[in-house]
């Protein structure tokens, strides 16, 4: 074969070659899910794509010709797109998200990436325009914002997107309001109705030309970014509320009231805690209105609050949570018989610190079960090798606890001091489901203990609970003995349920008895046992009698 002929044949191959190179892509580019555009030069369209007519609406032939200008939207001005073309003419190629208008005019997002094509002169003689259309990932991520950021029931904004706004237009007042009872309208009229309720109030706020946030469940907030003394944002706070007494709320052709009480803070930061402070100081001192108030340092209080938390809960788990016992003297024989256990903690320089100031923190806490726990294990622990009785305290929260009760019953029965504990229930702080605590009582008797009923003669004490509970003993509350010597109608109180006690079976035990003169006081009235700094002070016991 001669060379000429050779040169014809590869020639041939070549061509072959390309033209099938070039169906190819001309392939590819009909079928593309991304619109394509080719153009000359000077921009004019000379091709487009399948996915091209699907997306801006064009049939091919009605933008052959045209220069792509009419595919711009209003939302880039001029030195956007100079600088596209400097870019493009300097580098060849140019992407960025751009904004374009569909043939019925709607303005979508696109991610656009065009790439100059060139000659053999490395001269450009047409570009390639991949337009990937954005509108369904921006619909994905605004509804993503929408559920991050606005309330489902009301369609307000949220908790997450106040902190965003307060963030970035630093407001000068924040305000919450909690509706008041929220919960027995729920119970009361059922879960929808509240749900309306809720989205009757988001709209009166916004009506009264509040900008509202449903920051939880029954808790509004608005922000405020004028300049306010406390004198006059709470005078706007009342005028508000007195608003909020005359309207009536209407469900079903239900009228319902709405009361609040609201929390408030001025200044240009932690705004939203300070008023959430606030409002838990409103509530806490019954107040409709209370205003964050920087001298009161609530916020150390808090933090005070969590150091001690996590104090307790290394002192549990280093062993620091000790039992001091109390002598408890039987009044007719002056002999110590009875112990009352009370708890302390050790810090880490081994001094003690005094309930009063960690079980209110521990209560809020998981941690106090686990000090009652704790405490009731080390008392039989001790009294398993003793002959005394000895009294162990119980809340309302602590009988109510299934693991607690459960602990409470295997510790006293593999001690076997069931029938020497006595179980001190905390009558001045309620109880609020007495069929448990009588459930309760009922068991740990059937084993022998016995049960004393504390601090009683305030707070919630009545003598028909007493009935009710079946005990041993009644603990005379401290402050009522404390006074016995030289106030008439402590005497009085103190006698009384003396009389009461005897009639029904029970023992008296008369707490903070710290003197000689109380002490000879509460003889005389017959009360059976004196505990008290005068007859002895809590301490450790180390070994057995």
């Amino acid at each position: 074969m001669s060379i000429s002929k050779s040169h014809k044949r590869l020639n041939d191959i070549h061509a072959h070659e390309n033209k099938r190179e070039f169906e190819i892509l001309a392939m590819a580019m009909k079928n593309a899910s991304d619109s394509m555009i080719v153009t000359d030069r000077y921009n004019n369209i000379i091709k487009v794509n399948n996915a091209f007519v699907n997306t801006f609406g064009y049939d091919e032939k009605e933008v052959i010709g045209k220069n792509t200008h009419f595919l711009s939207s209003p939302k880039h001005d001029s030195s956007f797109y100079d600088q596209m073309w400097n870019t493009l003419l300097r580098e060849k190629h140019w992407s960025s998200e751009i904004w374009n208008r569909r043939k019925n005019g709607d303005i979508f997002p696109a991610w656009v990436s065009i790439s100059a094509i060139m000659d053999e002169n490395k001269k450009i003689q047409n570009y390639l325009a991949i337009f990937t259309d954005l509108s369904a990932l921006r619909e994905s991520q605004e509804q993503s914002l929408k559920l991050a950021y606005y309330d489902q029931l009301t369609g307000l904004p949220n908790r997450q997107k106040i902190v965003a706004d307060m963030g970035q237009r630093n407001p000068s007042v924040c305000v919450i309001f909690n509706i008041d009872d929220f919960k027995e309208i729920n119970d009361f009229y059922g879960i929808e109705t509240g749900d309306n309720i809720l989205n009757q109030v988001g709209h009166w706020f916004s009506k009264m030309n509040f900008f509202p946030y449903r920051i939880s469940g029954d808790e509004f907030a608005i922000l405020l970014y004028e300049n306010f003394t406390w004198h006059d944002l709470r005078n706007r706070i009342k005028a508000l509320m007195s608003l909020l007494d005359e309207k009536i709320f209407l469900v079903r052709n239900e009228t319902i009231n709405i009361r609040m009480t609201v929390g408030a803070a001025i200044g240009h930061s932690k705004l939203l805690t300070r008023a959430d402070i606030a409002l838990n100081g409103a509530k806490k001192e019954k107040t409709s209105i209370a205003l964050y108030a920087e001298h009161e340092n609530i916020e150390e209080t808090y933090r005070s609050n969590m150091r001690m938390s996590a104090m307790i809960r290394i002192a549990l788990a280093q062993k620091r949570i000790i039992c001091h016992y109390q002598p408890i003297v039987n009044l007719i024989t002056g002999e110590i018989n009875k112990y009352e256990t009370l708890v302390r903690m050790a810090d880490t320089d081994n001094n003690m610190i005094f309930p009063a100031r960690f079980l209110s923190i521990a209560k809020k806490t998981k941690l106090y079960p686990q000090i009652t726990i704790e405490v009731v294990n080390q008392a039989c622990a001790l009294f398993a090798n003793r002959n005394e009785e000895f009294s162990i305290n119980l809340s309302d929260s602590d009988i109510r606890n299934p693991h607690i009760v459960n602990e409470i019953i295997h510790t006293i029965t593999k001690t076997k001091t069931a029938s020497r504990i006595v179980f001190e229930i905390l009558e001045s702080e309620g109880i609020e489901n007495y069929e448990e605590v009588v459930e309760f009582i009922t068991t740990v008797k059937a084993l022998g203990a016995k049960i004393a009923i504390d601090d009683f003669g305030t707070g919630y004490s009545n003598f028909e609970n007493i009935l009710k509970l079946n005990v041993d003993y009644i603990k005379i509350d401290g402050s009522l003995i404390q006074g016995i010597t030289d106030n008439p109608r402590h005497h009085i109180v103190v006698e009384t349920i003396v009389n009461f006690a005897h009639k029904i079976g029970a023992k008296t035990i008369a707490e903070f008895v710290s003197s000689e003169a109380i002490y000879t006081v509460v003889k005389e009235l017959g009360i059976d046992y004196s505990q008290g700094y005068y007859t002895g002070k809590p301490e450790e016991i180390i070994s057995s009698p």
